[in-house]
């Protein structure tokens, strides 16, 4: 096994080529068809995933081990654009794993905070949500990776997990999150596979509704932190 001092300094960035959901479309109640114009400033989007380095943490003998895997989100609407959501998935199903636990969780808060993540052993996070007050400017906040809440998550205990970000009244919808995903692996695996999915609901202007865009990559991540291109 691997401890948090063999994790690589090494980062990946996966962009993700986000697509029309063909399949989306067709199950709205209206047949809608999507010009080539709307079409290609749909995509004009972007979104991408930020991994590592990761942590190992061993367990007890014959329980496995644990893997802390940071990941930064980013969805960057293009200016004639509005992101109404966007969903991220990971599973770790391809290596037997399973999801202990994650962060951020459900958001409810109407205020900034301030949100804590960190891991000191065990099968959980430790979460912290700090409520700041009105005198946060926002360049201060985003210097402090203070967030307006507007998101919900699931996953633990399954062998995915799921963060649904979401546009609240009018206010554009911009991305830009640090997501943590604590996975439990079998004793002997040494390489976790993850399959990431982004989706998004952008409307563009002379669209009918909210055009549904998806964007798949699987990755490897290694023993010793780096995550790589799974063809």
């Amino acid at each position: 096994m691997h401890n948090g001092q063999d994790a690589a300094a090494g980062e990946h960035t996966a962009d993700f080529v986000m697509d029309i959901d063909e399949a989306a479309l067709e199950e709205r109640a209206e047949p809608v068809t999507l010009d080539r114009t709307v079409r290609l400033m749909a995509r004009e989007n972007r979104f991408a995933l930020r991994a590592g380095p990761d942590a190992w943490h061993p367990l007890a003998s014959g329980q496995g081990s644990t893997v802390d895997i940071p990941l930064r989100c980013v969805a960057h609407r293009h200016p004639e654009c509005r992101l109404r959501w966007v969903r991220v998935s990971v599973d770790v199903s391809e290596s037997n794993g399973k999801v202990l636990d994650l962060s951020p969780k459900d958001e409810v808060a109407t205020e900034p905070v301030k949100v804590t993540t960190r891991y000191s052993g065990g099968l959980s996070l430790e979460i912290e949500a700090v409520p700041l007050g009105p005198e946060v400017s926002v360049e201060r906040a985003r210097e402090q990776d203070v967030y307006l809440p507007r998101l919900t998550s699931s996953g633990p205990m399954f062998s995915a997990a799921w963060w649904d970000f979401m546009q609240v009244g009018e206010a554009p919808l911009h991305v830009d999150r640090v997501l943590r995903l604590l996975v439990g692996l079998p004793d002997g695996v040494t390489a976790a596979r993850l399959h990431t999915t982004l989706r998004a609901g952008v409307s563009v202007q002379g669209a009918l509704g909210v055009v549904p865009l998806v964007g798949r990559r699987k990755v490897r991540l290694e023993g010793r932190g780096s995550l790589t291109d799974n063809p």
